[in-house]
């Protein structure tokens, strides 16, 4: 069975979105999206050394809406089997139409998980440290759950609303030395951070990327 990690992107708030009813599928209600920022990690209180991403993906499979109405826990799916460019300008997932009512205890929730080939999320870029220029691959081979957090959403109409989680990557480095890197295990010529090579580098990169993002909803 595979062991789910879970990001959790917390942000307390009193939203007003607006959807239709569940049948009315012409008319989207909550739109998922998802993007990167801050492509740079630098390590330590001098930065001696840094790692620049510059491609990555993450295979999506499925999207969520979490919450309570009426003191029921409901939740409504779509499931997309798609893989995202993290270094376009901005990928969108797809959308959930979620019935009129007031929710609390809201999650939005974007399922990752490997498929065939492609792990559930991969970056690549390049390790510096003085004039030493090093390939990296950060790559995650278990199921995701990125989560969001809201405290309440009044949806009254048939507007649609975007759901857009924002992940900042230059706190994938937090926790890590330049020592840590330079003594990492290289696979031809490049640093293989994952569940199999470089395992502590992996679990750090991990926990930080369960803290890295935010999560914006507009009209």
């Amino acid at each position: 069975m595979i062991r789910k990690n879970y990001l959790t992107i917390i942000s307390f708030s009193t939203i007003f979105l607006f959807s239709c009813k569940k049948e009315n599928v012409s008319t989207p209600g909550i739109i998922y999206k998802l993007k990167t920022a801050n492509t740079t990690s630098t390590f330590g209180r001098v930065a001696a050394g840094s790692i620049t991403w510059t491609s990555g993906y993450a295979s999506v499979s499925e999207i969520e809406f979490e919450a309570e109405n009426n003191n029921i826990e409901i939740e409504y799916k779509s499931e997309i089997k798609q893989k995202i460019d993290l270094f376009s300008s901005l990928s969108t997932l797809s959308s959930i139409i979620v019935p009129t009512g007031t929710y609390r205890d809201i999650e939005f929730e974007i399922e990752i998980e490997p498929n065939g080939n492609d792990a559930a999320l991969e970056l690549k870029g390049q390790y510096t440290s003085g004039t030493v220029i090093t390939p990296v691959v950060f790559k995650v081979n278990n199921e995701i759950e990125i989560e969001s957090e809201k405290n309440d959403i009044i949806i009254t109409d048939s507007r649609s609303y975007s759901a857009l989680t924002t992940l900042n990557l230059s706190l994938l480095s937090v926790g890590i030395t330049e020592s840590m890197l330079n003594n990492a295990t290289r696979t031809n010529g490049v640093i293989e951070i994952s569940s199999t090579s470089n395992t502590t580098l992996y679990k750090t990169m991990l926990e930080r990327l369960k803290s890295c993002g935010g999560v914006e909803v507009d009209d």
